[in-house]
């Protein structure tokens, strides 16, 4: 039976996951990315682990922003998610968050 995916509502046969509430947004990564270029920082001193805002000039309203995606995409339950939004989401995770290429590749074929 057909459900539908929670990320982009297309049908998909694919059984449910645990998964975050919404996808790795390339505009939030790009945001974070820019910010940190214009405020000389690196990337994990204003969204890694090691973070502490109170040590930066971080300004209310990107505050707000970042504390709101966060919500978004680290907040998991289980849900459908359909084949090109697991792959779109790996993409996006491999671009902003590993710091090597991989050998692994994940495709279409992959998931059944």
């Amino acid at each position: 039976m057909a459900k539908t995916c929670a990320w982009c509502f297309k049908k998909t046969n694919l059984p449910d996951v645990f998964a975050a509430e919404a996808p790795l947004m390339i505009f939030m990564e790009d945001r974070i990315n820019k910010w940190c270029e214009e405020h000389n920082i690196t990337r994990d001193e204003l969204w890694g682990g090691e973070s502490d805002w109170n040590k930066i000039d971080l300004d209310p309203a990107m505050e707000m922003e970042l504390l709101a995606y966060d919500e978004l995409v680290a907040s998991v339950s289980k849900k459908t998610i359909c084949k090109e939004c697991l792959i779109e989401d790996d993409k996006v995770y491999k671009k902003y968050y590993l710091d090597f290429e991989s050998d692994i590749t994940f495709t279409l074929d992959d998931i059944e």
